[in-house]
C-alpha cells in the first residue's frame, strides 16, 4: 500500500507540472504573438470626444489662448458708425487707416479698407468702411485718435452715431480643439511605436506608415484652426463706418438724380410703349377678322328669325 501511494502520489505531481508548463507555453505565445496581431490591425483613430485637455491661457509651443478671468474665452466685436461732414471722411479714413499700419504700439491689423464715391461727378457722396483687429488695450487708443479733429474741424463737428459691441463665447470651442488635439497626437505616438516593432510585416508597415501620415495631416490642419481661433480670442475687431451728415444739399440729392436721369427714363418710357404696339400689330388683322366674321353671323341668325 505505501508503494502503491507513493506511486501515485508521484504521477499526481507529474501531470501537475505538465499542465502548468502547457499554459505557461501558451501565455507566452499569445504574448508574442501579440505584436503581430496589433501590426495587422492597429484600430481606429480615436473620436473627438473623451476628456478634455487643460487650457489655461499659458503660452506653449502650439499657441497662445487667452482666457476671460471667469475661465471662458471670448471673441469681442466692435461697430461703430462716425458722422462727420462729407469733405472730412476721406481724411479721416486715411488717418485711422495709416495710424493702424504703421502704430506698432497698438499692435493693429487692417482687416478690410474701402473708399467709393457715390452719386453724380458734380456732387459726389463719399462712403468709406475700415475693419481692424488689435489687442483689447490698443481699442481705446486708437478709437481717440480716430475722433481728434482734422484742420479746419471742431471737436463738435464729429460724433459717433451708432456703437454696437458684440460677445461671443468660444470656450467650448477651445475644448474640442485641444481635445482632439490630443487624442490624435496620441493615436499617432502609438503608430509610431507600432511600426518600431519588429515582428511587423512589411504590408502591416506599409498600413502603419499610411495611417501616421494621415493622422499628421489631420494634426496640421486642427493646428491651423487652433492658431486662426487664438488670433480670433487675443484680437478685437472694430468695424467702422465713415457716414456723411445730413444738409440740404443731401437732402435733395434724390431729386437731382432724378432730374438728370429724366431724359433716360422717358426714354425707356418710351421704349416700352412701342415695343407694345410692336407686339400687338400681328394680332390687328386676327382681332378684325374675329369682329366681322361674328357680325356677320349675328346678322344672318337676326334675319333667320
Amino acid at each position: 500500500m505505501p508503494r502503491v501511494s507513493l506511486t501515485l502520489l508521484l504521477c499526481t505531481t507529474a501531470l501537475a507540472a505538465c499542465g502548468e508548463n502547457d499554459q505557461q507555453a501558451t501565455q507566452t505565445e499569445n504574448y508574442a504573438a501579440a505584436p503581430a496581431m496589433d501590426a495587422v490591425a492597429p484600430g481606429e483613430p480615436p473620436m473627438a470626444g473623451g476628456s478634455s485637455a487643460g487650457f489655461d491661457g499659458s503660452q506653449d509651443k502650439r499657441g497662445n489662448f487667452q482666457r476671460a478671468q471667469s475661465g471662458e474665452s471670448y471673441v469681442y466685436d466692435h461697430n461703430l458708425t462716425v458722422s462727420m461732414a462729407s469733405d472730412f471722411i476721406r481724411a479721416r479714413f486715411e488717418r485711422a487707416r495709416d495710424k493702424c499700419q504703421n502704430d506698432p504700439a497698438l499692435k493693429c491689423k487692417i482687416m478690410s479698407a474701402s473708399f467709393r464715391l457715390i452719386g453724380e461727378p458734380d456732387a459726389p457722396l463719399p462712403v468709406a468702411n475700415l475693419s481692424v483687429a488689435m489687442p483689447h488695450e490698443s481699442v481705446a487708443p486708437f478709437e481717440q485718435a480716430l475722433m481728434e479733429p482734422l484742420p479746419n474741424e471742431t471737436k463738435d463737428d464729429v460724433l459717433i452715431k451708432a456703437r454696437v459691441t458684440g460677445a461671443q463665447n468660444v470656450t467650448n470651442q477651445v475644448k474640442d480643439i485641444e481635445s482632439r488635439l490630443a487624442q490624435l497626437t496620441n493615436y499617432r505616438d502609438r503608430m509610431m511605436e507600432l511600426s518600431k516593432r519588429g515582428a511587423a510585416k512589411t504590408d502591416d508597415l506599409i498600413k502603419i506608415e499610411g495611417e501616421i501620415s494621415r493622422t499628421q495631416a489631420e494634426i496640421e490642419g486642427i493646428e491651423g484652426q487652433r492658431r486662426d481661433l487664438a488670433e480670433r480670442i487675443a484680437k478685437e475687431n472694430v468695424s467702422i463706418a465713415f457716414e456723411a451728415q445730413s444738409t440740404a444739399s443731401d437732402a435733395l440729392q434724390p431729386v437731382r438724380d432724378v432730374w438728370q436721369n429724366s431724359l433716360r427714363v422717358l426714354g425707356g418710357s418710351a421704349a416700352a410703349v412701342l415695343a407694345l404696339m410692336v407686339g400687338i400689330l400681328p394680332w390687328i388683322p386676327v382681332f378684325l377678322l374675329g369682329f366681322f366674321g361674328f357680325r356677320w353671323l349675328w346678322r344672318r341668325v337676326v334675319r333667320g328669325g
